[in-house]
Formats: structure tokens, sequence, C-alpha cells
């Protein structure tokens, strides 16, 4: 008993010693990448094909987040080390602060960009076919060429009911 209260203090203690915000970020978008897609799945209010294109844009979401999270943590605390190496105490200061930097320019940043970049292709992908007919709300496009208010009202009621249709299905979420 004495040697797993051991075990678990020197584990506590290595992680503690060791806590680097790369590896808690890493071990969240993971978690994230197993219970977010299962809970999509899971939805019931959903239609199936809802389901399965949020499940699957939240996994994706997640596999780019993990390496990019580590990539730019590593990469930033690498710039943190080399700041002040001539001084080993502010080395590992600087060395941490810059890799939580780096997280938090992957998480406001970069991941988005390379998410909506790999998401554009998923969608090219997974979109119906072209030749399929337009349901009845995307047919009446209004010509705004021709500026009355009836044109404008009814090309501003078919753009907002587009901007709800895409935040309803999840849209990016913070």
């Amino acid at each position: 008993m004495v040697n797993l209260a051991n075990t678990i203090k020197n584990i506590l203690v290595s992680v503690g010693k060791n806590n680097k915000p790369t590896y808690a970020v890493m071990a969240v978008a993971t978690a994230n990448g197993i219970f977010k897609p299962i809970s999509s799945l899971t939805d019931k209010k959903e239609k199936p094909e809802a389901r399965k294109y949020a499940a699957l844009r939240e996994f994706i979401t997640e596999v780019v987040a993990v390496p990019t999270y580590w990539a730019c943590g590593v990469g930033a605390g690498k710039i943190g080390e080399k700041l002040f190496k001539d001084n080993p105490e502010k080395k590992n200061i600087a060395k941490t602060n810059m890799m939580f930097l780096g997280v938090c320019t992957a998480a406001l940043f970069v991941i988005p960009a390379v998410c909506s970049l790999v998401l554009k292709g998923l969608d090219k992908i997974v979109k119906k076919n072209p030749k399929q007919k337009l349901t009845e709300k995307e047919e009446i496009i209004p010509d705004t060429t021709k500026f009355t208010q009836k044109n404008l009202t009814q090309f501003g009621n078919i753009y907002s009911q587009r901007i709800y249709t895409f935040a309803n299905r999840g849209g990016l979420k913070i």
C-alpha cells in the first residue's frame, strides 16, 4: 500500500514539474475528438445525415488540432529557449510562456485556418449531386439588380435563412 501511495505521489510530482500547456491542450483536444463526435451521432433531434456530417467535421477538427497544438507549442517553446539561452532560470520560464503563446496562436489562428481548408475540401467531396433539383427556397433568388423594396426584403430574408441554417448546423463553436 505504501508503494502505491509513493508511486502516485511520484507521478503527481512529475506531472507538476513537467506541466506544459501544450500537453494539457492536446489532452483536451483528444478528449474532444472522442466525445464530440459521439455526442453528435447520438443527437436524436437532428437528421441522420446532419449527425454524420457534424460528427465527421468535429472529428476532423480535433485530428487537425492535436498536431497543430503540438507543433505551435513546441516551436514557440524553442524560440523561448533561444531568446534566453544565456540565463538558465529565465530560459525555462520563457520556454513555458512561449509554449502557452504558441498554443493560443494555434487555437485562435492556425487551427481555424487549417480546418477551414480541410472542411472546404470535405464539403466538395460530400456535396450532393450538382444536377439535383434545387429546393423552392433556393430557386427563389430575387433579381437584386432592380433595387425595389420587395426584392431587397426578399433577398434579405433568404440570406438570413441561409445564415441561420448554417449556424444551426454547428458552425464554429467556442
